[in-house]
C-alpha cells in the first residue's frame, strides 16, 4: 500500500502538471504508467499472499490462538489488485477534474464495506476472512465504477493511448515517496511509542494511547483530505505557470487548515475528558481514563501545527519539490518523534512521551517554514 500511495500521488502530480502545461500526451503516459506499474506490483503481492500466507503470519509473530484468524484475513487480501487500483483511480479522477465523483465513489466503497463486513462476519460467520473479503468486494465495485468514468471517450485523457515510461515511473515514485514515507514512518513511530508506554505504564498506558491516537487519526484525516485534494489544483496551475494563483490557493488553504486545527485544539482542551469517557464507560477503567485525559491535554497541541506540516508536504509534492517533501515527511513522521520519545521519556517519564509528539511537530514546523520560504522565492 505504501508503494501504491507513492506511485499514485507521484503520477497524479505528473498528470496535473502535464495538463496544466497543455501536454496531454505526457499526462496520458503518466496515467498509463501508474496503472501498469501498480497492476504488476499488485499481481506480485497477490502471488505472495496466495502461496506464502502461512509463512507471513508466522513471520509477524501470531501465536497459536491468533494464527487461524490472521491467516484468514491475509488470504482474503488477495483482492489487493482492485484495492490498490481503486486508490489510484481515485487520484486519477481528481486530476481529470472529477473530485465530487471521486468522493462519492470512495464513500460508496466504505459504506458497502461496512455492510458486507457485518453480513459476512455476523451472519455468515466467516470471521476475519469475511472482513477482508468484504473489503475486496467493496473496492472492486468502486474500481469498476471509477474505470467506467475514466474510460469515457469524452475524458481529456485516454488511458489506452498512453505509453509506459520508466522515466515517468521513476519520477512518480520519487515525487510521491514523501506520502509513502509518511505512512511507513507513522507505523514505525506508533510501534516505538507503544513499546515505550508498555515499559512505563503497562497495558493501561497502551489502552489510553490507543484512544488518544484514534482521536488524533480523525483530526489528521481532515488535514490529509484537504491537503491531498489540493495537489491536482496546485500541480495544474504550476504546470500552467500561474505561480501567483499557486501562492493564493496555498495561502487561503493554509488559513483554513490553521483555523480547523485551532478549533480541534480548543474542543479537546474543553471537552477532552468527556470525549474520553465515551470510550471508557466501564467503571473499572478509571485508571486508564486518568492516563488518557492527562496525555490528551498535552497531545492536543499537535493540532496547532500538524495541519501546516501536512499541507506543506503536499505543497512540495505538487510542485515537484520531492526532496523538500521527503525531508518534512521523514522528520515529522519518524526522526523527531522517535528521538523525542526516547530522550524525553528518559528524562520526564510518561510526561516525556506526551510532550515528544507536539515537540516533534514544532521542530518540523521550523524546518518546513524555512523550506517553504525558500521555495516561495522561486515562484516569480
Amino acid at each position: 500500500m505504501v508503494i501504491a500511495i507513492s506511485v499514485g500521488m507521484g503520477s497524479l502530480t505528473l498528470m496535473s502538471v502535464g495538463l496544466g502545461a497543455n501536454n496531454h500526451q505526457r499526462a496520458t503516459d503518466a496515467m498509463a504508467t501508474g496503472y501498469i506499474s501498480l497492476l504488476v506490483i499488485s499481481l506480485f503481492m497477490t502471488i505472495v499472499l496466495l502461496f506464502f500466507s502461512e509463512d507471513l503470519v508466522r513471520f509477524f509473530g501470531a501465536n497459536e490462538r491468533l494464527f487461524p484468524h490472521a491467516l484468514g484475513y491475509i488470504r482474503g487480501l488477495t483482492f489487493i489488485i482492485p484495492l490498490t487500483l481503486t486508490f489510484y483511480s481515485d487520484e486519477v479522477l481528481k486530476a481529470l477534474g472529477h473530485p465530487k465523483f471521486s468522493m462519492c465513489i470512495m464513500s460508496f466503497a466504505v459504506l458497502l464495506n461496512i455492510v458486507l463486513s457485518w453480513y459476512m462476519v455476523s451472519v455468515l460467520g466467516w470471521g476475519t476472512m469475511g472482513s477482508s473479503v468484504a473489503t475486496g468486494i467493496s473496492f472492486t465495485a468502486a474500481l469498476l465504477i471509477a474505470l467506467a468514468l475514466i474510460l469515457n471517450p469524452k475524458q481529456k485523457l485516454h488511458l489506452f493511448k498512453g505509453r509506459f515510461s520508466w522515466e515517468l515511473l521513476a519520477k512518480a515514485v520519487y515525487n510521491g515517496s514523501s506520502e509513502g514515507v509518511s505512512e511507513l514512518a507513522s507505523a514505525v513511530s506508533i510501534f516505538v511509542i507503544n513499546l515505550t508506554i508498555v515499559h512505563l505504564l503497562g497495558a493501561e498506558g497502551v489502552a489510553a494511547f490507543t484512544v488518544i491516537n484514534y482521536l488524533n487519526f480523525i483530526g489528521i484525516l481532515l488535514f490529509l483530505g484537504i491537503s491531498n485534494g489540493l495537489v491536482p489544483v496546485l500541480s495544474y496551475n504550476y504546470g500552467a505557470k500561474n505561480f501567483q494563483r499557486v501562492k493564493r490557493i496555498f495561502s487561503t488553504t493554509l488559513r483554513v487548515i490553521l483555523l480547523i486545527g485551532l478549533c480541534i485544539f480548543c474542543l479537546l482542551q474543553l471537552y477532552g475528558v468527556r470525549i474520553m469517557e465515551l470510550f471508557f464507560k466501564d467503571t473499572n477503567s478509571s485508571e486508564v481514563l486518568a492516563i488518557a485525559a492527562e496525555g490528551l491535554s498535552v497531545y492536543a497541541f499537535i493540532f496547532l501545527l500538524s495541519g501546516f506540516n501536512i499541507l506543506t508536504t503536499s505543497f512540495f509534492t505538487s510542485l515537484e519539490h520531492a526532496h523538500d517533501s521527503i525531508i518534512v515527511a521523514a522528520l515529522r513522521g519518524f526522526v523527531f518523534i522517535v528521538l523525542g520519545v526516547k530522550i524525553l521519556s528518559y528524562i520526564f517519564g510518561i510526561a516525556g512521551v506526551w510532550i515528544a509528539i507536539p515537540f516533534a511537530e514544532l521542530l518540523t514546523f521550523l524546518v518546513a517554514l524555512y523550506l517553504l520560504r525558500r521555495v516561495y522565492k522561486t515562484l516569480v
